[in-house]
């Protein structure tokens, strides 16, 4: 029991030694820290430069390309081909061969007559050279004249299986045929067109007024651009060029000519390609341009309170900029006040 309490003693002051001194048995509790700073990130805008450009209002109408001068060349009769002179792209003069039948058997024919009519020919000289009677000679040579009748007709049905051009053009399309094949009567072997008459008919859906006989007019074939005039309209309505409108007499009213039901528009220039004729091309009717202005995107433009507004980019700033728009074409618009060349204009 002594030693019980001897042990208990010591426990005792080592405890009270141990509170003395600062030491615990409990974990220290960990120092606090700041609270981490969190910067958001800038926002990043994508731009466009408002550029200097041409802007114009136009309308754009599709046409088949056709000529006021076309000759399609065709037998009156069908026969077997001996061969076509030509071939598509060639020049040709008016009258020029450009295809003819094969005529070996009709080609003997007028062999054996001109034969019979040279035997009558001397039987006539001899009953003259003979003093023979007036109806003996006249006999012989009435004879001569049928036989040559019956030449004539022969030489003909030759002519007419040759096939010549009716108009100085281009060959702009030939029949794909070996000598030997069969041709049906009408049907087209050659076909010679003028490209220096060539023309388009249009019907477009908007701005029919604006289509004024006398107007110049742009047209688009195959990404070449050639200049055209309108020759033809449904009112008859003319453009004065001095004035950049509608004709029209001292009293304000229009001065009328010849209308037609379609809108025709006459190349001025000349198309290389005769393949053209048959071919879709767009006439392009200029109605108004700005030269060298300040053009955006349309879809840039918007409206807050009914005033129409651009954002750029400025001093590191989103900033609103009201803009006074001017001619609009397509997906572009002018932009007469507002914005600089070089403002920084906001896409998204």
């Amino acid at each position: 029991m002594k030693a019980q309490r001897i042990i208990s003693a010591l426990l005792a002051s080592a405890l009270l030694a141990a509170s003395l001194g600062g030491c615990y048995f409990l974990p220290e509790e960990e120092e606090l820290l700041e609270a981490p700073v969190v910067k958001a990130n800038e926002v990043s805008y994508t731009t466009t430069a408002a550029t200097r450009r041409d802007i114009a209002d136009q309308v754009l109408t599709p046409g088949n390309i056709a000529s006021g001068t076309e000759f399609n060349a065709r037998f009156g009769t069908g026969g077997n081909i001996l061969d076509i002179y030509v071939s598509a792209g060639d020049s040709v003069e008016k009258g020029a061969l450009l295809a003819e039948f094969d005529t070996y058997e009709l080609d003997q024919d007028i062999a054996i007559k001109e034969m019979e009519i040279y035997r009558e020919q001397l039987e006539y000289d001899i009953a003259v050279e003979e003093h023979r009677s007036e109806n003996v000679k006249q006999k012989e040579l009435l004879d001569v004249q049928l036989m040559q009748n019956e030449l004539d007709k022969l030489y003909e049905q030759k002519e007419a299986a040759r096939l010549y051009s009716e108009v100085a053009g281009t060959v702009s399309y030939v029949k794909t045929c070996s000598p030997g094949d069969w041709i049906n009567p009408g049907e087209t072997v050659a076909t010679v067109i003028d490209v220096t008459d060539l023309y388009i008919k249009i019907n477009p859906d908007d701005e029919v007024p604006e289509f004024l006989i006398g107007r110049p007019i742009q047209i688009r074939y195959n990404g070449e651009y050639f200049d055209g005039t309108i020759v033809r309209n449904q009112t008859g309505r003319q453009w004065d060029a001095s004035a950049n409108g509608p004709l029209v007499d001292a009293s304000g009213e229009d001065v009328l000519t010849d209308a037609s039901e379609d809108i025709v528009v006459k190349f001025n220039d000349i198309i290389p390609e005769s393949s053209a004729v048959g071919n879709i091309a767009d006439t392009i009717l200029v109605l108004d341009k700005r030269e060298n202005v300040i053009v955006i995107s349309a879809n840039l433009v918007k409206k807050v309170n009914g005033v129409p507004c651009v954002y750029v980019f400025k001093d590191n700033e989103r900033v609103k900029v009201d803009v006074t728009l001017g001619l609009q074409s397509g997906s572009l618009v002018e932009i007469t006040s507002g914005l600089e060349e070089g403002d920084e204009v906001i896409i998204r």
